[in-house]
């Protein structure tokens, strides 16, 4: 009797695990038509695949913060509104039979293949609790190209990996959405490169072109005191009256620095024409954990008045300039937000007596 009644717990057991994990599976079951995953489920990373296999890989931490490519920020908004559309985009209607096939073969010639994997455990005890937290892929599809035939209805060809049935898919007040699943890396990226409070600086250079003999390195230590040098690392601070309201108004100045497109491919190419020869600025900002940030900033010619034969002219654009990141790619900024630490010694001299 006694072993009997060990069989029957034992037993018992093996069958509530065998089916929790067997219920994680059918949780995130998914058909020909069911593209949206669960509005429940998290979704802990996703990767795009384009035909010439370029890959974008979307992870999140545990910190909640998103990643592409495990290297770099991800653009939270861009990942946001993918995420949205993933929970809530919908079948519109099938492929008629006529195009099924014309389509199925774009699709896959041409469709990016989208994985998302949400967080999950081995064993779901039925959404009460889980036991080895891991990821699982919810779902597995091709997106192809926007409808372009004016008589047919606004959506996105699309078909589940594993199916051969295809669908125009859409999301409510959107349409199409062909361009939420790009690989394009530069959508990606988050378009902040400098966000530190004024004590989170321990060293800012700024070397100006345009004044070399103006350029300067501040160093700043607790309480946000701190000590002007030149670029020889001669203490120059104890020579000059400073004010120390604009020191700490340009301290407070690399939060949220953020530049406004990513040159790609043509918008590449064409700004060769527009880029001065020399950069105006390099500013260089380390932070209290020894990160290092370089600033490259170009002035930028204006539209159609550049003296291209004689290749001078002092006539910049002045709303708007070029800034060169670390890893050499090429971004279009706005003085608006970046003249606040564009700043050489002189901005911080003043005529008052120090006593």
């Amino acid at each position: 009797m006694y072993k009997k009644k060990w069989f029957l717990l034992v037993s018992i057991i093996i069958l509530v695990i065998i089916s929790s994990y067997i219920y994680g599976f059918l949780e995130l079951r998914s058909g020909d038509r069911d593209f949206a995953i669960p509005l429940n489920a998290e979704v802990s990373s996703v990767h795009l695949v384009s035909p010439d296999s370029e890959k974008i890989e979307l992870e999140k931490d545990d910190k909640d913060q998103w990643w592409v490519d495990n290297v770099n920020y991800a653009n939270e908004a861009a990942v946001r509104d993918m995420l949205r559309t993933i929970r809530y985009f919908s079948v519109r209607q099938p492929v008629s039979r006529i195009k099924k096939d014309t389509i199925n073969k774009n699709l896959d010639q041409q469709g990016v293949m989208v994985n998302v994997y949400v967080e999950d455990y081995i064993f779901n005890f039925f959404d009460l609790f889980g036991v080895f937290k891991t990821q699982r892929k919810a779902r597995s599809f091709l997106v192809g190209d926007n409808t372009d035939d004016q008589t047919e209805i606004d959506g996105t060809y699309m078909r589940m990996t594993q199916s051969d049935e295809p669908y125009i898919v859409y999301r409510a007040g959107y349409g199409g959405i062909a361009n939420t699943f790009t690989t394009k890396e530069h959508i990606w990226f988050d378009p902040v490169v400098v966000d530190l409070k004024a004590e989170q600086i321990d060293r800012v250079k700024v070397v100006s072109d345009e004044n070399y003999e103006d350029s300067f390195i501040l160093d700043v230590y607790e309480d946000l005191d701190f000590d002007f040098y030149d670029l020889d690392n001669n203490l120059i601070s104890k020579d000059i009256n400073v004010d120390t309201t604009k020191v700490l108004r340009f301290l407070s100045s690399f939060s949220n620095l953020y530049y406004e497109t990513l040159l790609t491919d043509k918008a590449y190419s064409r700004s060769e024409d527009l880029i001065f020869p020399e950069y105006a600025y390099k500013i260089v900002i380390e932070d209290w954990h020894n990160n290092e940030y370089k600033l490259y900033i170009y002035r930028r010619y204006k539209e159609n008045n550049r003296d291209k034969e004689n290749m001078v002219t002092a006539d910049y654009d002045p709303d708007r300039f070029y800034l060169v990141l670390e890893n050499e790619q090429r971004a279009v900024a706005q003085y608006y937000v970046f003249g606040r630490i564009m700043r050489t010694l002189s901005f911080f001299e003043t005529d008052d007596v120090v006593y």
